[in-house]
Order: C-alpha cells, then structure tokens, then sequence
C-alpha cells in the first residue's frame, strides 16, 4: 500500500504557466499547480508577490494568511 502511495505522488503533475509574458497588463505573473493548491506571483505596485490558490475551499490566500473568494481582495493584502 505503501508503495502505491509513493507511486501516486511521484505522478502527480506539477504545471507552471507565465500569463504576463504574453500579457503585460496582467494581475498574475506566473503560477504552479500543485493539484489542490495554485501557487501564484501576481504583480504589486512595487514589486511582486506571492499568494495562493485553493480549489478544494475556493479560496485565495494572500501571503499574510487572509483568504478571501475574490481574487482582487487577496491581491490588494498580498501587495500591502
């Protein structure tokens, strides 16, 4: 059982996509799929920063523990 486990987590598909190389004026930069869990650099007046994403709650996370349904509100603590 044990080695199936491992088996399952060794598959499992990590995705990363850069959105803001193509559009410039975009929020988010870059994110990576961890399957329940987005993790994501979104653009900040001075800077970046990094939040999360969980698909299981629906929730975005910003980077000071506040998680939120709206993905502006998330970004606005984030960039704080």
């Amino acid at each position: 059982m044990l080695k199936v486990v491992a088996i399952g987590f060794a598959l499992v598909a990590i995705y990363s996509d850069y959105p803001a190389f193509l559009k410039h004026s975009g929020v988010v930069e870059a994110y990576t799929d961890f399957g329940p869990i987005v993790e994501m650099i979104v653009r900040c007046p001075e800077g970046a920063g990094i939040m999360s994403y969980s698909k299981v709650e629906r929730l975005y996370c910003s980077s000071k523990h506040m998680c939120t349904e709206k993905l502006q509100s998330a970004v606005d603590d984030t960039c704080r």
